[in-house]
């Protein structure tokens, strides 16, 4: 197992060792889809053989529609991730306000972002502005989003349904690598099955993920789960939720 700073990287060792194959795990969102499809592309141009891609990306605004679709939720507005929309633009999100009357605010990174996010959804909420889909992170974001980005991701993969640890299966949530670059997909190449993980029994993640409960009405939150030995995906990567309260509640 190596750690790699990109997937080109993992090309690289590919040609190093050209008597083994070469693994490289896919995952991320539209973000990093657009780099795997890019290197998909490349191995095929340059005839490696012997690199292949176990693909696990997600698409973003499904599993939105999955949150807004629950009877149980309470939300009032989205602020939308500005690295994903800089792949992506703002449409994707429009079925937001369109169907279901909840606003949209596409957020940078700074405090600063975040603050004026919130106060763009405050004004469409109270009435003050059309509930809509707003773009605050102008700087990086138009609502196209990046069309060349966009077209290698569609070149490369296919929507397809997927597994989302805590939630289960989202249709039309994933991404597939296409029959024209099935030489390198790892599930489709190699002969290994991969179980699908079942949160354990107690654990609210999914709860967790939808808004609908906090990471402290948990029952192993800091006692059993912690970011050293993680229960749940919440708590597995430093971005999750358990993780951030972990970190940060008091």
């Amino acid at each position: 197992i190596e750690i790699v700073y990109s997937p080109f990287d993992a090309i690289e060792i590919a040609r190093r060792k050209p008597e083994n194959n070469v693994v490289f795990i896919g995952v991320g969102f539209e973000t990093t889809a657009p780099v795997i499809a890019s290197v998909i592309k490349y191995a095929k141009q340059e005839k490696i053989k012997n690199f292949l891609v176990l693909a696990g990306n997600k698409i973003i605004p499904p599993a939105m529609e999955i949150l807004v679709s629950d009877v149980h939720h309470h939300l009032d507005g989205f602020i939308c991730p500005g690295h994903v929309s800089v792949i992506i633009g703002s449409k994707p999100y429009e079925i937001f306000p369109e169907k279901y009357n909840i606003p949209c605010v596409i957020s940078g990174f700074e405090a600063c972002d975040i603050l004026q996010s919130i106060l763009y959804l405050l004004e469409m909420i109270a009435g003050m502005e059309k509930i809509s889909v707003k773009i605050q992170y102008t700087r990086c974001v138009d609502p196209e989003g990046n069309i060349k980005a966009k077209k290698i991701m569609n070149e490369v993969f296919s929507v397809c349904d997927s597994e989302w640890r805590g939630i289960g299966l989202i249709k039309s949530s994933g991404l597939a690598i296409k029959d024209e670059y099935k030489q390198y997909d790892a599930e489709y190449m190699l002969d290994v099955s991969v179980n699908i993980s079942h949160d354990r029994h107690g654990c609210i993640c999914g709860d967790v993920l939808k808004g609908i409960k906090s990471p402290v009405d948990c029952i192993f939150f800091k006692k059993v789960c912690t970011p050293e030995n993680p229960v749940g995906p919440c708590m597995v990567s430093s971005e999750g939720t358990c993780a951030a309260y972990y970190a940060y509640e008091k």
